[in-house]
């Protein structure tokens, strides 16, 4: 991939860790000889330790941009974006839309988000290949399922060989026979999702009843469909900054029919994405880049107790979302008729979990979706 000399890359990730993660991003930039277009920016928490900010002053000393903002110095900034700054709470990821916001501001071109347990593997165009959602249209590959429903875990060689789906794919398209149709198409591509190696990412009920590594990639990037959906993280995936607008990291942490909420902010901010890029009939990439998941340390158990109720309001919701017909001229007209869509359908679902407190707490995701618009507008 041939990249315009003229691009800025923000990478953007939230730790509680030291952020040994870094060192291989910045060095693969300099590899690729993009030192002076990458700005990284670190946002830590109230549990963050010390050596995370030592390890990005150490960067700075070697020339990289790397900024690791202080809890205050990030208050000051939020202070400009109106109410959104007061619904991000801390001891979440949910303050990785402060970097979103910082990456905005910064003027970058695209928007890179990684975990902090995505290690960088390396080669000759990682950057290059985030960089295809700010290309010219490309012509490859492209997959249509007869579900509706592609998964990326197809894309790996497991041990042991189990077929299993990653977080967020819904449970009522799992296990099911679905015939995929290949053939080249061309498009414009604006959003790409890279997978992982070693630790795939699956939900806590996987990794309890069906553990496995991931030990090799089978290779074949592709286009979805635009019929074809599949579950998309902020864990190594780039977009273009045109849709920072629309990628609001939904806000988790209440309580629903007596299960906390949690651990599935990205995969909703991923499929509301998803939506609005359909609307434009712009493109999703998925395969490549390939991180190394050296998953941090996880409780299964506790896992599931917060994944629960996220998998059970996703069966009725992604049943409703790929047929939804939006409005809009660009990202953010059409992301606000995502919200005014997402307000009327949720009094309509009927499902066991569907009690007036989940209702409130989508209504609320709505209201943040909106001040998200107002935020971005700032810096737009």
């Amino acid at each position: 991939m041939t990249l315009m000399p003229e691009f800025k890359f923000s990478i953007v990730l939230t730790t509680i860790n030291g952020g040994d993660v870094l060192d291989g991003y910045c060095l693969q930039a300099e590899k690729e000889g993009l030192r002076e277009q990458l700005h990284t920016i670190v946002i830590p928490d109230r549990k963050s330790p010390p050596t995370l900010f030592d390890t990005c002053r150490a960067l700075a000393r070697r020339g990289f941009d790397i900024v690791c903002p202080t809890l205050p110095e990030q208050e000051t900034f939020l202070s400009k974006v109106g109410a959104i700054g007061r619904l991000i709470p801390y001891n979440s990821d949910n303050r990785r839309n402060v970097g979103f916001l910082m990456a905005l501001e910064k003027g970058c071109d695209l928007l890179i988000s990684i975990d902090d347990d995505n290690y960088c593997m390396g080669g000759k165009d990682v950057f290059s290949t985030y960089a295809v959602v700010c290309g010219e249209p490309v012509t490859m590959p492209a997959v249509h399922s007869v579900s509706g429903w592609f998964n990326l875990c197809d894309f790996l060689q497991v041990e042991p060989a189990y077929t299993v789906y990653p977080r967020g794919f819904p449970y009522h398209k799992r296990h099911q026979p679905s015939p995929l149709a290949r053939g080249e198409e061309t498009g414009l591509v604006r959003l790409n999702a890279g997978l992982w190696l070693n630790e795939p990412d699956m939900d806590a009920i996987t990794w309890l009843g069906a553990p496995v590594r991931a030990k090799a990639f089978l290779g074949g990037s592709l286009l979805l469909g635009q019929d074809t959906w599949t579950p998309i993280n902020t864990q190594n995936t780039s977009l273009h900054c045109d849709l920072i607008v629309a990628y609001y990291f939904v806000r988790m942490g209440y309580p629903l029919t007596g299960m906390p909420i949690d651990r599935y902010g990205d995969i909703y901010s991923g499929y509301l994405l998803q939506a609005c890029v359909r609307h434009f009939g712009h493109r999703i990439r998925v395969g490549t880049p390939v991180a190394d998941h050296r998953r941090n340390a996880h409780n299964y158990m506790r896992d599931l107790v917060g994944e629960l109720a996220c998998i059970l309001t996703l069966e009725e919701f992604t049943e409703w979302l790929p047929g939804v017909r939006l409005s809009g001229t660009d990202y953010s007209t059409t992301y606000l008729s995502l919200a005014d869509a997402i307000d009327d359908q949720i009094e309509r679902f009927s499902g066991t979990i569907w009690t007036d407190a989940t209702r409130g707490y989508f209504h609320q995701m709505t209201y943040c979706m909106r001040q998200w618009v107002k935020a971005c507008a700032v810096f737009g």
